[in-house]
């Protein structure tokens, strides 16, 4: 008589095998976890993370939660693991797309598995689900708990040519920007890890293409509550279907980027700095924001050119991280901006090889003069930067140079 559950148990085992065989040797290494700070002994008695084939990070279920000071069980007539801490209880079935958190289902894009008689599960939800943050960090391919007070996350979403950026804090979520046509799938699925219900605030900084191509995707995937649009219009049909679908966004409140401070929770705002209304480029009309979060100030400056930097000098002081202006064009990031801005640490969004040549020289240049470091998204990818309002670090350490100016 054939033992089912012993069946399951060998074909989950070997569709992983064969799924970790065509990952690259990165993806299949040695991954770490860390508990606030603490790191968690895995060995061979509980298992070992991995990155399964739907690239999240699996890790044993009894040996992590357990560290996280969780209660754990087994119902093996629903297979099901069973994790309960502090009034919540989570139930994780195997092979489904789901959790339940306390009786409500919770749909996630990848399922726990048994792997030799070891159960594993998406660490990412399961944790969040009490109450804690987690990031990866690609740099140590470590994952990072950590529990208490909330910390900021501000993503850098690697889109190729364009620009895209992620800033969460808590149950708060604002988009900024998402990229051309060709990144909307890839912006919109990057978002579902992290959108906690409606998406709280989209800004498109500017019509052009690279800008606001992804944001029609983005609307159609999620409830929007609020869009703030630069108020500069555009007849290109990348532009309209973006403007169409704000425009038609249900209970979704549309404005302009007048001066305003918007709360993301404890000590973190987001601030709208109006440039002016007269510039008469697109790239000059963009919506300027500055994040602060306790001591940490991030400046967002859309393709914002020299020009509205050096007519608005006496709006901007220091900060600690920089969103490089139009992706390190020649005709952004002036000497008189950065020395009135002084980032430690600044972030370029662009495509290697790229026909503008961003980044140009120039502009690395008087980066560099500044003392600026200067992290790309060409150079590593999605760049995130972590902070608890007190210090901060990315999860790179992928330094550009003028060898990675545009030719």
């Amino acid at each position: 008589m054939i033992n089912w559950k012993k069946f399951a148990q060998l074909l989950l085992a070997s569709t992983l095998i064969c799924a970790l065989m065509v990952l690259p040797a990165s993806a299949a290494s040695a991954v770490r976890v860390t508990i606030d700070g603490q790191a968690v002994a895995f060995d061979s008695t509980y298992g070992e993370p991995f990155i399964d084939s739907a690239n999240r990070t699996q890790v044993p279920f009894r040996k992590t939660l357990e560290t996280f000071g969780c209660t754990v069980s087994w119902e093996d007539a629903t297979r099901t693991a069973v994790a309960e801490k502090d009034g919540v209880t989570v139930r994780v079935p195997i092979g489904q797309a789901y959790i339940e958190v306390n009786g409500v289902r919770e749909t996630i894009d990848t399922s726990a598995i048994i792997v030799n008689d070891r159960t594993y599960l998406p660490i990412r939800a399961v944790l969040e689900a009490f109450g804690a943050q987690v990031s990866w960090n690609d740099a140590t391919r470590c994952v990072v708990v950590t529990t208490g007070a909330p910390v900021l996350r501000v993503h850098f979403i690697d889109v190729g040519q364009g620009d895209a950026t992620l800033i969460d804090y808590g149950e708060m979520e604002v988009l900024i920007d998402g990229g051309d046509n060709k990144a909307g799938a890839t912006v919109v699925s990057y978002l579902s890890s992290y959108v906690d219900g409606p998406l709280d605030y989209l800004i498109a900084t500017h019509p052009d293409a690279d800008h606001v191509g992804g944001l029609d995707d983005v609307l159609a995937a999620f409830q929007v509550s609020k869009i703030i649009d630069s108020g500069y219009p555009s007849s290109t049909k990348t532009y309209q279907s973006y403007w169409n679908a704000a425009q038609t966004e249900p209970n979704s409140a549309l404005s302009y980027d007048e001066d305003r401070v918007i709360s993301l929770g404890p000590e973190a705002f987001l601030t709208v700095i109006e440039t002016g209304d007269d510039w008469t480029t697109s790239n000059d009309s963009s919506v300027i924001c500055q994040l602060v979060c306790g001591d940490v100030t991030v400046l967002f400056t859309g393709d914002m050119s020299q020009n509205v930097e050096r007519a608005s000098l006496s709006l901007f002081g220091d900060v600690d991280v920089l969103k490089v202006g139009h992706h390190g064009s020649a005709s952004s990031t002036c000497k008189e901006f950065l020395e009135v801005v002084r980032p430690e640490y600044a972030v370029a969004s662009y495509l290697v090889g790229n026909s503008y040549h961003h980044p140009t020289a120039k502009a690395l240049q008087r980066l560099f003069d500044q003392g600026t470091t200067v992290y790309g998204t060409g150079k590593s990818g999605t760049i995130i930067l972590t902070t608890d309002g007190q210090t901060y670090s990315f999860n790179t350490d992928q330094a550009l140079t003028l060898a990675d100016a545009g030719a």
